[in-house]
């Protein structure tokens, strides 16, 4: 009765030790798993910085030496740029830290969700900022051309490209936030 009780034991040990070997894998292939969609999503911010800084320079040329428009809509435009930049950084910031996923789960999520939420805040506050600018832009560029026509059909083709583009972006990224804190939970339940 002895032998078989102490088999017993150690069949239960070797068990306890397989599952917790699986766990150990488990939670390694989910924190892989969220580093890839949160690095998706840091590229995707990289992108947008470059392009605003990119852009400071490019519209200075292309408003105000090519299209002899004002330096108010080019100190608008880059201070909108600059804007846009330091946002994207500084929602991107928690995401980058390389200690977000080796941190409490609860903590993480909080922190992923707070920059999904961000991005939404942002997503509202630049649609009518950018609705504005681009009034402006038909504004001048149809005193400079004499036709308000043109101008408005050139703006309005450039500014629903600009919306598709940046709703892409922001789709993408809320789905990757989405699958982060779906996947932080599935870790938070197998933890349990």
């Amino acid at each position: 009765m002895d032998y078989e009780l102490d088999n017993m034991r150690q069949q239960m040990a070797i068990l306890q030790e397989k599952l917790d070997k699986q766990t150990i894998v488990t939670d390694r292939i989910m924190r892989n798993a969220i580093r890839k969609s949160m690095g998706s999503i840091s590229k995707r911010y990289l992108m947008v910085i470059i392009l605003a800084i990119i852009m400071i320079p490019y519209s200075y040329w292309a408003f105000v030496m090519l299209s002899g428009m004002s330096m108010a809509l080019w100190i608008a435009t880059s201070l909108l740029m600059v804007a846009c930049a330091i946002f994207t950084y500084y929602n991107g910031k928690s995401l980058r830290d390389s200690e977000l996923l080796e941190a409490n789960l609860l903590e993480s999520k909080k922190r992923v969700a707070r920059s999904k939420k961000r991005d939404n805040i942002w997503l509202y506050f630049s649609l009518p900022i950018m609705l504005l600018w681009t009034a402006w832009v038909a504004w001048e560029l149809a005193e400079k051309l004499g036709n308000t026509r043109i101008a408005i059909i050139t703006i309005a083709i450039g500014f629903v490209v600009g919306l598709l583009l940046g709703l892409k972006i922001h789709l993408r990224n809320q789905r990757n936030y989405r699958e982060i804190l779906n996947q932080i939970e599935d870790l938070e339940n197998t933890t349990e």
